[in-house]
């Protein structure tokens, strides 16, 4: 089993696993502690010692879950500037297809609110006045009260 060093906040040095590794990238995916154990490679023979891995790990590896999420938001997550640099030079680019452009430009607006959407509803509101006319009048008689 390899076993990773990583140096820690104020010069700490902490060994991790591969499989502890495995399980903080499950983990900052999005699955749950027991799930990311599971999918990590760890033996277990109930879902109750999956799910205390995943509890342990949780607690013995929280600063390394907090550092990862660092390492692993920025280079694959594309922020909303990329993503409108993105269709904005896709947009002004003349050597992409014009219907690629075109589609770029929607995307473009959409996102900034240029278009809106139109909802269509069917159907009846009920505003229930005599109800509503019931407790004002309670609510009068008791303010004179």
């Amino acid at each position: 089993m390899a076993i990773k060093i990583i140096k820690k906040r104020g010069g700490d040095v902490a060994k991790i696993t591969a499989k502890q590794q495995a399980w903080i990238d499950y983990y900052k995916m999005g699955y749950t502690a027991t799930e990311a154990a599971r999918l990590a490679g760890y033996k277990a023979k109930s879902d109750n010692a999956f799910n205390s891995i995943g509890s342990e790990n949780l607690r013995k590896l929280a600063d390394m879950v907090k550092d990862r999420e660092k390492k692993l938001e920025s280079p694959r997550i594309a922020g909303m500037t990329e993503v409108n640099e993105f269709w904005s030079s896709v947009m002004r680019d003349e050597e992409v297809e014009i219907r690629d452009r075109l589609k770029a430009s929607e995307l473009r607006a959409r996102a900034a609110g240029g278009f809106l959407d139109k909802i269509e509803h069917s159907g009846s509101v009920e505003t229930r006045q005599s109800e509503l006319a019931s407790i004002l009048t309670q609510l009068k008689e008791r303010e004179k009260s």
